[in-house]
């Protein structure tokens, strides 16, 4: 059940709602503006923000709060969106009027500092927030832009459109980094995992998860009955928190992109979700808000589990159903492998209800509840299997195991290896001490085998004894290389607990080597996989990372001796590096000098933003970036001169579309001061990126006649 702490009305459906540094805030329908105590949950003001004018849907994904106290309200039928902003009182900070149509959707970046808004023009805008000047645009798509969301470290931004399309933008680099086409509408779009997958809601009950250092597809799932229409990740990044247009929330695991939990609400129609001041919100088209203590019982919870005391836990649970996704039930998870196999224990010794209640707690997930409901109807095969264990009838125990596969994950299993590995070690040592002599006496200790899964293996050790001291000796000269081209030679070594062993030692030396890498030990985990690269299951795993780590050898070294170039050439060359906290870190320079040239950009000096970004402006990492901002500086240069009859507008015109092409700001700024003419004499449509191939130029503007002369 939900765990309701208050509920507040709104005048319309509560469309967008985020928690600031002094309050949480809600927009909704009807253009109110609601201030929320974030302690008390009681109301501090409501303000409404216009009258008489046309409401938004009732789902709308138009409105957005940024985490600064800035509220992006667009008004509808008017393609424009008012920027408000709070301090002592409500006031007017901007006017975004770049579309053709109505804004359909916005978003503010999590650090504050960037706003996007998307239209039913397929046009999507980046501002500046503060300033909430146009700093970029993508692309326009032939359909309405429907879904804007920033990434956690608002480096990048998913604009999802009815085409059924979701472009990832980097903001950071101003450029596309890839798009991802859905088999239906995104509704809602979040990233997680360290913003390196995406988990997408379609309008046909779908939900897609999508890794973007892979660039494919991992998961496409159909776990929800209502149309999806509201979307949060959990603070940890588990779990997404899904809202339906019926009554129902749903609680989907992110790595298996699985239901969870379905919860039935006591409203209809979900608009809006977000986690703020430590509790849910849940914001309905009827106005309500739910706040949800999604953490009540937390510390009964904790003590429960710490102790083991399953059934106290899930009593927990019971009272509040979100502490499912709280991170210590993965205790569940963890302990359930033991707990499955005592409770088939007890089902082998026919105590059915010991066993049930043993692994209840636990049974609440349906995927274990279908793993013990398996073993529950198979009990009798179980007893059957266990009963020929017991009385060492071990042929026919193997051969039943050829039919049931799932009697290899019970105790009687484990019994009947143990019985195997014993006979088969004890008739080895047999024959190595010496194999004329002692081969009678091996044959008698496999002889229960003989007729089983096991008979291949006994044959080539009763031929091949050598074979099995050869690859022994090998492993204790710590000799890998040697024995897996033993292995290699003669396949039924495969067969082997020791080989099994062997590959168990090579996952821990996996294990230790990718965590020498990763914490720059790199002396030592070059040392690591020199016996790791002689095991064939990890060498090419182990041959890939230690590419990588050369990479992240020379990169680190030309950060250290701020060698500009190669740093983001490496950078270029392996995309996985820019994670590096070193890397991020030596970004810094390029931020605060683009910063600077930003100034000189807004107020249209081309020449000066030039030179304050010098040597950047000749390394490829950042040209889309630098590109971005000098367009910028092009526009406000030509606005400045606007009104002087000597410039020569045609070839003014023809040097930006050179760059940049015929695009949206170009458009809109000659639309406004009636020059769009010479815009339509110039051929085709030009090309977006073709500051690639022209060089950037300190003025843009060019005049009728030689002023320099």
């Amino acid at each position: 059940m939900l765990n309701i702490k208050r509920l507040i009305q709104l005048e319309g459906s509560a469309l967008a709602i985020s928690g600031t540094s002094s309050f949480v805030a809600a927009l909704d329908s009807a253009y109110f503006l609601t201030l929320i105590d974030s302690t008390s949950f009681s109301v501090l003001k409501s303000i409404q923000l216009t009258k008489n004018t046309e409401l938004p849907h009732r789902y709308s994904n138009a409105y957005s709060i940024a985490p600064k106290e800035y509220f992006c309200v667009p008004f509808i039928g008017t393609k424009k969106a008012i920027i408000l902003e709070l301090e002592k009182s409500l006031a007017k900070k901007a006017i975004i009027h770049w579309h053709d149509s109505d804004i359909e959707c916005s978003a503010f970046s999590p650090d504050g500092r960037f706003l996007a808004t998307g239209g039913q023009d397929g046009k999507v805008f980046i501002f500046e927030s503060g300033t909430f000047r146009l700093l970029s645009s993508i692309i326009p798509r032939a359909e309405y832009i429907n879904d804007l969301t920033f990434s956690r470290d608002s480096e990048m931004l998913a604009c999802s459109g009815f085409d059924k399309f979701t472009v990832i933008f980097d903001v950071a680099r101003n450029k596309t980094r890839c798009v991802v086409q859905t088999p239906d509408v995104a509704e809602k779009v979040a990233f997680f995992d360290r913003d390196q997958k995406l988990y997408m809601i379609l309008r046909n009950g779908a939900s897609v998860v999508y890794d973007l250092l892979e660039r494919k597809l991992l998961s496409v799932e159909n776990p929800f009955s209502f149309w999806p229409s509201a979307l949060a990740i959990s603070p940890d990044e588990r779990f997404a928190i899904v809202g339906t247009r019926g009554d129902m929330l749903y609680v989907m695991n992110l790595e298996e992109n699985a239901r969870i939990l379905e919860i039935k609400t006591e409203t209809s129609g979900i608009a809006s979700l977000e986690f703020a001041s430590e509790h849910l919100w849940v914001g309905s088209v009827d106005g309500t808000i739910l706040v949800v203590d999604h953490k009540v019982g937390e510390e009964e919870l904790e003590l429960s589990l710490k102790v083991k005391d399953y059934h106290k836990a899930r009593d927990a649970v019971e009272k509040n159903v979100f502490l499912t996704i709280h991170p210590m039930m993965k205790v569940f998870d963890e302990d359930w492998p033991q707990i499955l196999k005592q409770s088939i224990a007890l089902l082998n010794e026919n105590r059915i209800d010991e066993a049930v209640e043993l692994v209840d707690p636990f049974v609440i997930d349906a995927r274990k509840k279908r793993e013990f409901d398996f073993y529950l109807a198979q009990k009798d095969v179980v007893t059957q299997f266990a009963e020929l264990v017991k009385h060492k009838d071990f042929a026919k125990a193997y051969e039943m195991t050829l039919t049931v596969k799932f009697l290899s994950k019970t105790l009687a299993y484990t019994e009947l290896e143990t019985h195997w590995n014993k006979s088969f070690l004890q008739a080895k040592k047999l024959l190595e001490e010496n194999p004329s002599l002692n081969l009678k006496k091996a044959e008698m200790l496999l002889k229960p085998f003989e007729t089983s899964l096991k008979k291949e293996l006994i044959s080539q050790l009763l031929k091949n004894a050598k074979v099995f001291t050869q690859a022994d000796q090998l492993l204790k000269n710590r000799d890998f290389k040697g024995y897996f081209t033993l292995v290699n030679q003669f396949g039924f070594l495969r067969d082997t607990e020791l080989y099994k062993k062997v590959l168990s030692l090579g996952e821990k030396m996996m294990d230790d080597f990718i965590e020498l890498e990763k914490s720059g030990k790199f002396a030592q985990a070059e040392e690591a996989s020199k016996y790791l690269l002689n095991f064939p299951p990890f060498k090419r795993a182990v041959t890939e990372r230690l590419i990588l780590m050369q990479q992240k050898k020379l990169m680190l070294d030309a950060i250290e001796k701020n060698n500009i170039k190669r740093v983001y050439e490496i950078a270029l060359e392996h995309e996985t590096l820019k994670n590096l906290p070193e890397f991020k870190s030596f970004c810094k320079d390029f931020e605060e000098k683009f910063e600077r040239a930003k100034s000189y950009a807004f107020n249209g000096e081309p020449k000066r933003a030039m030179l304050t970004l010098s040597i950047y402006m000749e390394v490829p990492y950042w040209i889309d970036r630098v590109a971005s901002l000098l367009k910028i500086a092009y526009l406000q240069e030509i606005q400045n001169h606007l009104h002087e009859s000597d410039v020569n507008w045609p070839l003014t015109i023809r040097r930006y579309t050179d760059r940049f092409g015929k695009d949206t700001e170009i458009e809109h700024l000659l639309g406004e001061n009636n020059l769009l003419h010479h815009l339509e004499k110039i051929e085709g449509e030009g090309d977006r990126e073709g500051y690639r191939r022209h060089k950037f130029i300190e003025e843009i503007v060019v005049y009728l006649v030689d002023k320099s002369s």
